[in-house]
C-alpha cells in the first residue's frame, strides 16, 4: 500500500501551527529551512526532513515517530521528550541538542553526531536502556558517538 506524500509549504505550516493544528504527518519538508522555528508538541509522523535545516528549533514533547531526519542539521534544538521511535538518524548532527528524555527506540543513530548533546534520561534504540554516549579515541575528547 502507498502512502500518499502531502505538500505543504512551511508558510502553510506555520499558518496551520498558529491556528492550533499539531498533526502534520506524510509530509515532505526535506531540504527545507526549518530553523529557529518554535513548534512543541507537534506531530510529523511519517514525515520527511532529510537534509533539512532545523538549527536552534523548539521541537519539545514533539512527535517523530517514523520520521526521515537523515543528515538533517538539529544542532542546538530543543528535543526534550521527543518521541522519535523508529526515526531515521542517520547522520544526522545533533551537536549541542537537548534530547534529555528523548525516546529514541527503534531509531537509527548511525554516524549521527551528538558531541555535547545533553541526553540525560533518553531511552536507547534497544528501547530498554539509557543512552550512552562515548568519546571516540581518535576524536577530540568532546566528540561522542551513540555506544551500540
Amino acid at each position: 500500500m502507498q502512502s500518499h506524500v502531502l505538500q505543504l509549504s512551511v508558510d502553510q505550516l506555520l499558518e496551520r501551527y498558529q491556528q492550533g493544528q499539531r498533526e502534520f504527518h506524510n509530509l515532505d519538508f526535506s531540504d527545507c529551512d526549518l530553523s529557529g522555528l518554535c513548534l512543541p508538541e507537534i506531530d510529523f509522523s511519517y514525515t520527511n526532513l532529510a537534509n533539512a535545516n532545523l538549527e536552534g528549533a523548539d521541537l519539545q514533547w514533539a512527535r517523530l515517530r517514523h520520521v526521515n531526519l537523515s543528515k538533517a542539521n538539529l544542532t542546538h534544538a530543543n528535543l526534550r521528550r521527543c518521541c522519535l521511535r523508529q526515526a531515521d538518524l542517520t547522520g544526522t548532527v545533533l551537536i549541542s541538542a537537548d534530547l534529555r528524555a528523548a525516546d529514541f527506540s527503534g531509531a537509527n543513530l548511525v554516524n549521527a553526531n551528538l558531541t555535547d548533546a545533553d541526553i540525560w534520561g533518553a531511552i536507547s534504540p534497544d528501547g530498554m536502556n539509557r543512552l550512552q554516549l562515548h568519546p571516540q579515541p581518535e576524536q577530540h575528547d568532546k566528540n561522542r558517538t551513540l555506544a551500540m
